[in-house]
């Protein structure tokens, strides 16, 4: 099964928690307003078809009343002049009544209240017989006001007498007019009531009594999208105003979240590479979460630990190299120089020790002298190994205390006395006495005169130089040898480096001469330096002297 991504998940998440709510939400309450504002529009319409047919059947009945009062008054009117008089002041001075006449009963209109030219007929007997009546012509404009788009609020207005007659109507649509009245459903016993097909156009009507005519109030499809249908968009345009807002604010926490996210899965991923300097950097902001910006100081933490560990290993590692080099380069350099000593004081021992050969007095002497010597050169080769571990721990411990420099020179000088070389020693008289450790000065001393002998080009003698130079006292040795390549100079000072390499080697020694040499001057403070172009030239330089 695929796993789905952080941002997958919050797609479906943001779908079924928000989306489908929202829709289902937006449905109902549609549909609740939707019936509320039906309801509100059905009694709207109601209301002003009451309101519509109670004002015109108020103003009619009115208008009949006074119009039977003046007939009433008409028989005492004495002559036919002052009568017309009494029509023509009636007519200027009222804005209700036109045409004032007197008919016979036999010429009143079939219809008792007829609407004529705009004009509303009214008749009213004037004789107790009621063989003659008074005729008189209304104005029908305030009906037309009550009409007027101001009341109505957009919806169509019509008034029917109880046969369907249209008498008067703010829609001259014949269309609408033929649809309103098959639609038209009265109900006997109620004066007023509702009718229609379509629940969002509901239709009104109201019952005069007199007149008998029939208020009808058509709801247009203008006055739906009015009320409904707008009222809907609002509610649907809130509900995706209210979802989008939760989306962006959602998508806006998703995108710190995801961003933040991808920063930890990117740094998990460079420590699983071996990346262990890999930090995250996370987008801090009003949400970035609390947890996430303390995974990711944890992170750094814990990378960061990695990764010093990490440097620590390999540092331990390169140390273990070094550590396996030296320990194969010192078993091979001992293993071969240890051989040579071992085999020359076996064989003179055994060589003394025959009692099948008679051995002169001076044999015996030349065997034990060279007994002696190969004694002498294992003892120094194992104190240079002794001394290593203690240059490299910085532990060596020293006995310091006034030394004779020449004299420290001179025993040095006895010492390689018996090898086949000249050693000229020049010691200044005044040579200052230095403070030091009498031993490890002597061991320096040696070693600098071994080396000298072993890389001696032929046969030249040793210089040895000791004076007095700015009031500090100086040792200088000399030796002539091969020319000595740049990449070697630099590294004489180190283990294992000698001045002849594997192929051409010609001299015996273990490589630790100069590396001993070195360490023990920085520990005593002496200062050493070294010059080998057609010489090699060690110079000693010592600050800690006795004035």
């Amino acid at each position: 099964m695929k796993r789905l991504k952080i941002i997958e998940q919050i797609i479906i998440v943001l779908v079924v928690a928000v989306l489908i709510p929202f829709v289902t939400i937006g449905i109902i309450i549609s549909n609740i307003s939707q019936q509320s504002v039906r309801n509100e529009l059905a009694n709207n319409t109601s209301l002003i078809a009451q309101f519509i047919g109670e004002a015109t059947e108020n103003y009619v009945n009115l208008s009949q009343a006074q119009l039977d009062q003046m007939a009433s008054g008409f028989n005492y009117i004495p002559n036919t002049m002052a009568k017309i008089q009494y029509f023509d002041e009636i007519e200027s001075k009222s804005m209700l009544f036109k045409n004032l006449d007197i008919i016979e009963k036999n010429k009143i209109p079939k219809e008792q209240y007829n609407v004529l030219n705009g004009r509303l007929t009214l008749v009213s007997p004037i004789d107790e017989g009621k063989n003659y009546y008074l005729l008189a012509q209304i104005n029908i404009n305030i009906i037309d006001k009550l009409l007027s788009k101001e009341n109505i609020e957009g919806r169509n207005i019509y008034i029917f007498d109880y046969k369907n007659k249209k008498l008067l109507a703010t829609n001259d649509d014949n269309s609408t007019n033929t649809e309103v009245v098959s639609d038209l459903i009265l109900k006997e016993d109620s004066k007023k009531g509702l009718f229609g097909k379509k629940k969002n156009t509901p239709k009104a009507y109201y019952k005069l009594k007199n007149p008998q005519w029939l208020v009808v109030v058509d709801t247009t499809k203008k006055v739906t999208a009015k009320t409904i249908i707008k009222a809907r968009c609002r509610i649907i345009l809130s509900l995706c105003i209210a979802a989008l807002s939760i989306i962006f604010i959602v998508s806006l926490y998703t995108y710190y979240l995801y961003i933040n996210i991808r920063q930890l899965f990117k740094g998990i991923t460079a420590i699983s590479k071996g990346n262990y300097d890999k930090k995250i950097h996370l987008i801090k902001r009003v949400f970035t979460p609390h947890e996430i910006v303390f995974l990711a100081k944890e992170f750094n933490y814990m990378a960061n630990k990695i990764n010093v560990s990490y440097k620590d290993l390999r540092k331990k590692n390169k140390e273990l190299e070094k550590l396996n080099e030296f320990r194969e380069n010192l078993v091979n350099a001992t293993s071969h120089e240890f051989r040579t000593p071992l085999t020359s004081i076996i064989g003179y021992t055994s060589r003394l020790l025959r009692q099948d050969i008679v051995l002169d007095d001076e044999t015996k002497v030349k065997s034990l002298q060279i007994i002696k010597q190969q004694a002498q050169r294992l003892s120094s080769m194992v104190e240079d190994l002794l001394v290593i571990p203690e240059l490299e721990s910085y532990s060596l411990k020293f006995n310091m205390d006034e030394v004779d420099l020449s004299e420290s020179i001179n025993r040095a000088i006895e010492y390689l006395s018996s090898r086949d070389v000249v050693i000229n020693s020049d010691i200044s008289e005044d040579l200052k006495n230095v403070w030091t450790d009498e031993y490890r000065l002597e061991q320096i001393i040696i070693n600098l005169l071994d080396n000298a002998i072993k890389y001696n080009k032929d046969n030249a003698p040793i210089e040895v130089i000791a004076k007095n130079i700015d009031g500090a006292p100086v040792l200088t040795i000399k030796n002539r040898c091969e020319k000595i390549s740049d990449e070697i100079k630099s590294k004489l000072f180190e283990k294992f480096i000698r001045a002849d390499s594997k192929l051409t080697r010609t001299t015996r020694g273990t490589g630790l001469g100069l590396y001993i040499v070195k360490g023990l001057a920085e520990a005593l403070k002496i200062e050493i330096s070294l010059d080998c172009d057609e010489e090699f030239i060690i110079t000693l330089k010592f600050d800690d002297y006795v004035q």
